[in-house]
């Protein structure tokens, strides 16, 4: 034990302290042969959750829309226009980030935690990192990302690493962060896409304050921050 932990141990035992320790989070290196898959929820949670990282990585990432998306539409929709509207602006989004690929799993929106089945037929064998809303999300369909993610991990046991991404709820410790400095205009582009979910909630100028914010850690202007899990 080095000099420092033991200051530190002796300080906890005479004053009672319980001081975590603190770790500055890193900037998350992709590789050019890296390939992501980004799980989203709804359609618009992958781009207002990593926007920034589709604009620089787009070619590298897969997404997949695991909701039909039918619950949010404007006054007077039905589910079965709000699902269409919202599915044909994520088209829109992937085109505009250039995205390898993306695809539907067509999970019922608002009922997401009753399609594992569905979930457990998509092939991860390929990614080297799988993209989820972090575990103490505030939203039902956010939070069950997760939970499906670590059932399927003791099924099938795939390489990839889980990383975790703020959408209805900032991370408490950040491991890593992409610099989206340079495309923090792209970003709010792609989320312009979104029309039918800006009607009612400005999300650009709300996620990209959160960007704002978490710059300050690094020097930053606009920081995406993630925890990537350790294997």
């Amino acid at each position: 034990m080095g000099l420092k932990k033991i200051n530190r141990w002796i300080k906890n035992k005479i004053h009672g302290y319980d001081l975590p320790k603190l770790v500055k989070s890193k900037a998350w290196t992709i590789k050019p042969e890296d390939r992501l898959c980004i799980l989203a929820p709804h359609p618009d949670d992958e781009t207002i959750a990593c926007g920034g990282l589709l604009a620089k990585y787009g070619p590298q990432c897969d997404v997949i829309l695991l909701t039909d998306g039918q619950k949010g539409g404007l006054a007077g929709w039905d589910e079965a226009h709000t699902s269409e509207v919202r599915k044909a602006e994520f088209e829109q989004a992937m085109a505009f980030l250039n995205v390898r690929s993306y695809s539907f799993m067509n999970g019922t929106d608002g009922a997401l935690i009753d399609a594992y089945q569905k979930f457990a037929q998509i092939d991860f064998s390929a990614y080297d990192y799988v993209l989820m809303p972090h575990r103490q999300d505030t939203h039902a369909d956010h939070m069950v990302v997760s939970a499906f993610w670590r059932r399927l991990q003791k099924e099938k046991r795939y390489k990839a690493k889980a990383v975790f991404y703020e959408l209805w709820g900032a991370l408490s410790v950040p491991t890593h962060y992409v610099d989206i400095t340079d495309v923090i205009e792209r970003k709010k582009a792609a989320i312009a896409i979104y029309q039918s979910q800006l009607t009612n909630i400005d999300y650009t100028s709300r996620i990209v304050a959160l960007n704002h914010y978490r710059g300050i850690h690094h020097h930053l202007l606009y920081e995406e921050d993630f925890v990537v899990e350790t294997l």
